[in-house]
């Protein structure tokens, strides 16, 4: 069988396959391995975000570090307070993972990214950095309200009196008081985070999975094994989150701190370096950043995984 002839019957079996084949059936495939990665990712990740939240938001007044803001969580309410909130930001992370990979992959079909780059034919970094910010935008508007709920319920660990009683008790009582608005608030601080990190998040992942392809001589993309496809997400995963962790720390006292009630991003960015100095928007970024490494690597693994044996159905 000659060369043409090879190509017409890959593309009719592509064409017979559910999640090949066209913008359309890559973006169902992006949309269903998004959720299942985001499903394990978040569930593993989750009580070192409930460690955060609540340093970023109780500062050294209240904990002197990740580890006694750890066990002074656990004493109070055992483990079932490290996953308090789990319910939405499981869902959310399902919906943002989805949002994201659907939206890299739209951006990356819109800047003409091969999506079968060999040794000899890479794809430019900056292609996939554009497309990776772009993506940043989409989630940050279905990820807002998500993050406003979970700091919400989060942050009740450290109080003696519990405002709500779940993340629907969160809903209700948000749009009672400021309205459906309000669950966008921290929308600028949260776009401020998810498109630099989007921009470092994809662009590290792509350009570790590119370098390794190349020490290693694999000639297509694809022939990259899984573990050094999770080594790749581990670096994006720290690289997400240091490069706009002060964005993610103004973010969740906007969210949460009634003391910043009625600030706009940048006054309350002010208000935590005049009163806590640089470290106070650094708050909880050691946990993170351990967290990152294998929650990410998580993400990646399992939307390859899953995203190669989607293309096969």
């Amino acid at each position: 069988m000659s060369g043409g002839e090879s190509a017409i019957v890959e593309a009719i079996e592509q064409d017979k396959r559910w999640f090949a084949g066209s913008p359309g059936k890559d973006s169902a495939r992006d949309l269903l391995s998004g959720m299942i990665s985001g499903f394990f990712c978040k569930t593993f990740e989750y009580p070192f975000d409930t460690i955060k939240v609540l340093q970023q938001t109780g500062g050294k007044s209240e904990f002197n570090g990740s580890a006694d803001a750890f066990f002074k969580t656990y004493q109070r309410g055992g483990v079932r307070a490290l996953y308090q909130g789990l319910t939405s930001p499981l869902l959310g992370a399902m919906a943002e993972n989805a949002t994201l990979f659907v939206a890299y992959g739209a951006m990356k079909n819109a800047l003409q990214v091969d999506p079968s780059p060999t040794l000899s034919n890479p794809v430019p970094v900056w292609k996939y950095l554009v497309a990776g910010g772009g993506s940043g935008v989409f989630s940050a508007f279905v990820l807002t309200p998500v993050e406003l709920v979970k700091c919400r319920l989060q942050i009740q660990q450290s109080a003696t009196t519990k405002t709500y009683s779940g993340p629907i008790d969160v809903v209700r009582k948000t749009v009672q008081k400021e309205g459906v608005r309000g669950l966008w608030k921290g929308n600028l601080s949260c776009l401020a985070r998810e498109v630099p990190g989007n921009i470092a998040w994809f662009g590290v992942y792509e350009i570790v999975r590119n370098q390794i392809q190349r020490v290693f001589n694999y000639e297509r993309q694809q022939d990259v094994p899984l573990y050094w496809i999770a080594f790749s997400g581990a670096c994006a995963g720290v690289a997400y989150w240091a490069v706009p962790y002060p964005a993610d720390t103004i973010k969740s006292v906007i969210q949460t701190n009634p003391k910043f009630s009625g600030m706009n991003f940048f006054q309350a960015g002010s208000t935590i370096l005049r009163t806590q100095g640089l470290a106070g928007l650094y708050n909880g970024l050691p946990i993170t950043c351990i967290r990152a490494a294998p929650s990410h690597a998580l993400i990646f693994y399992f939307y390859e995984l899953t995203s190669g044996f989607l293309a096969t159905l």
